[in-house]
């Protein structure tokens, strides 16, 4: 056990922390995902906009890494 904890590096747990709240938010745009064919067009383009938006900010915060 104490070998696999050896492992584990912090600098794993915290990429793994750093990508958290874009799951949450994924998870949670889930029953919009399920219900798109039933969206009417304005939703689905607001939709998309959201989607366009986290991408930007997850090449914003890949882009603020420090580099080592």
């Amino acid at each position: 056990m104490q070998h696999i904890l050896e492992l584990v590096s912090p600098k794993y747990i915290l990429e793994a922390l750093r990508i958290f709240p874009l799951i949450i938010v994924v998870v949670l745009l889930a029953p919009a995902w399920l219900s798109w064919v039933f969206l009417p067009e304005g939703r689905q383009k607001r939709v998309i906009d959201l989607v366009k938006q986290l991408i930007e900010w997850t090449k914003a915060t890949r882009d603020e890494r420090p580099n080592p």
